[in-house]
């Protein structure tokens, strides 16, 4: 289990803070949606009206929730994983693995947040909008992407950087 209050460095703690305040956001936008589900549904069963957002801004703010959690949940060291072969190795060699996959997610993470970033910027210059009542511009939901992805990026650079601390050092991993 990765140890994160432990880290050195005002860049890491940085990364660290902003993880947090990503993941405190997510939740406070997963409590707003089920608000909103709430009103929805009572609005459409009491008052025989549906809410003409509702299911648009229901399914912006559901991408928000996963964007911007992915960071939390790693740093928190909750994403599922199958782990059938690495529970059955070493905790030097364990670690050398998640090193390695790490770092190819990195690299993963960051072409991607390159890539939403260019798409989010797309939207703009054509002024794509939702096609709904509202005409949503759908680069601002967008803008959800590359920033949670930006930040899971981050996140995953100090998660490598204590792995790589850790295999340094050669010690176990709780001390």
């Amino acid at each position: 289990m990765r140890q994160h209050k432990s880290i050195g460095g005002s860049l890491e703690s940085l990364f660290n803070r902003l993880t947090l305040i990503s993941g405190y956001l997510s939740g406070w936008v997963i409590f707003a949606l089920m608000v909103l589900v709430t009103i929805g549904v009572t609005a459409r069963r009491v008052f025989g009206h549906a809410l003409i957002f509702g299911d648009e801004y229901s399914a912006y703010m559901m991408v928000f929730c996963v964007f911007m959690g992915g960071a939390y949940t790693l740093q928190q060291d909750a994403h599922i994983r199958v782990d059938v072969l690495a529970i059955r190795l070493n905790e030097r060699l364990r670690i050398s693995l998640r090193f390695i996959t790490s770092c190819l997610s990195l690299i993963y993470g960051a072409v991607l947040t390159w890539k939403t970033g260019w798409l989010v910027l797309y939207y703009k210059d054509i002024g794509h909008e939702a096609l709904s009542v509202l005409e949503t511009p759908t680069w601002i939901p967008a803008l959800a992407m590359p920033i949670g992805l930006a930040i899971l990026t981050l996140q995953m650079v100090v998660c490598i950087v204590e792995d790589l601390r850790f295999l340094l050092r050669g010690n176990s991993i709780d001390s």
